[in-house]
Parts: structure tokens; C-alpha cells; sequence
């Protein structure tokens, strides 16, 4: 494993607990009310778009690092320490970009993953929050949805351009 591999292993976990840290409010892992239909489709939006997407790129990234040098600490400038810490840093912020897009679905699709209204089932009402409560709309997925690709643009094209 390369130096740059291991920044990026290292920056990547710190950003995706960032992310775990909003879990609670929009309750995008709510397994135990599953049984409900928007409930479900959030589960699989975040499944897919938090989960398996972070992984897939996490793999793709590490990948492309795998040609960095390894400089030794005889060897040492600075000139090459920044770029290794930058190549390794930056696809890191992939990891906001997936957040970015999971919220700029649940803004264009609010319907589809929450309730409008208090559901009759007291279980649910008690612990699965509203659209009203969330204040979703899709004002903010307009903002959310560029800037979602944007992220996921630069964490995958400067790794790329400054391990060539």
C-alpha cells in the first residue's frame, strides 16, 4: 500500500462517520418500520446510494492510487508530499458527494421516502419523522443534485490526473 493509499483510507473513514453522524435525523437505516412502503424505499435509496456506491468508488479510488510513489523518508520533499496528501485527500470528499445525492433524491422525491402527514400506526408516528418535520423540498435538491456531481467530478479526476 502506498502512502497516498493510506491517506486516502484514512480521510475516507473520517468523511463517511461525518455522514453516519446525520443518520438519526433522516433515519435513512430505519430497518425495523421496513414493513412500510416509503420506509423500504428509503432503506434501498440509502442502501445503495450510502452503502454499496461509497464502496464501489472506495475500490475504484484505491485503485487508482496504487501508482503513487513510495518515497522514502531519505527522499523526502515537499513538493511531492502535498501531492501525495492531495491525491489523497481529495477523492475522499467523494464520500459528501453520495451524501449530497441521496438528500437531492429525497428533495426532488420527498413522497416517495417520508409521509406527509403522522401515519395511524403509533409506532410509526411516535419515531419516523415528516416531510414537514424534515422541511424537504425540491428548492434544496436543485442545489444539492450539482453540487452531489460536482464532488463525485473532482474526487475522481484529480486522483486520476495526478497519478498519471
Amino acid at each position: 500500500m502506498t502512502t497516498t493509499q493510506s491517506i486516502f483510507i484514512l480521510f475516507y473513514a473520517i468523511f463517511w462517520g461525518s455522514i453516519a453522524s446525520v443518520q438519526g435525523r433522516w433515519k435513512m437505516f430505519h430497518w425495523p418500520l421496513i414493513k412500510y412502503p416509503h420506509v423500504a424505499a428509503r432503506l434501498a435509496l440509502s442502501t445503495l446510494m450510502l452503502n454499496v456506491l461509497p464502496i464501489m468508488f472506495f475500490a475504484l479510488a484505491f485503485y487508482m492510487l496504487r501508482n503513487t510513489p513510495v518515497v522514502a523518508a531519505s527522499q523526502w520533499n515537499w513538493c511531492e508530499t502535498l501531492q501525495q496528501v492531495f491525491a489523497g485527500v481529495v477523492p475522499a470528499f467523494a464520500v459528501f458527494g453520495f451524501y449530497r445525492l441521496w438528500l437531492a433524491a429525497v428533495e426532488f422525491w420527498p413522497t416517495l421516502f417520508y409521509q406527509r402527514i403522522k401515519h395511524q400506526d403509533e409506532a410509526i408516528e411516535k419515531i419516523d419523522p415528516t416531510i414537514e418535520e424534515l422541511r424537504i423540498g425540491s428548492k434544496y435538491g436543485r442545489w444539492n443534485l450539482p453540487f452531489a456531481l460536482l464532488y463525485l467530478f473532482i474526487a475522481t479526476v484529480v486522483p486520476w490526473l495526478l497519478t498519471r
